[in-house]
């Protein structure tokens, strides 16, 4: 996934994690870029996989699904 190409990628903050969703496990892992740190990060760009290991069924191997979002936000400095 190619995602905000004229900023530096950086494995995203907490990542791997484990999410429940309905019950499920899901392991959480992808990439962001950060347009500006700390206080000042007012925009994040996020690519990765959910990864989903069916216990009951795992022959099929893991499920994977893509996703991406942005996320900003704005201050009234």
């Amino acid at each position: 996934m190619n995602i905000a190409p004229n900023l530096m990628t950086h494995r995203a903050r907490g990542c791997p994690f484990i999410a429940n969703v309905d019950g499920e496990d899901f392991v959480i892992d992808g990439f962001a870029k950060y347009k500006g740190y700390g206080d000042e990060c007012k925009t994040i760009y996020f690519a990765g996989v959910a990864l989903f290991q069916d216990e009951e069924n795992k022959e099929n191997g893991n499920l994977v699904f893509q996703f991406c979002f942005e996320y900003s936000y704005v201050t009234d400095e």
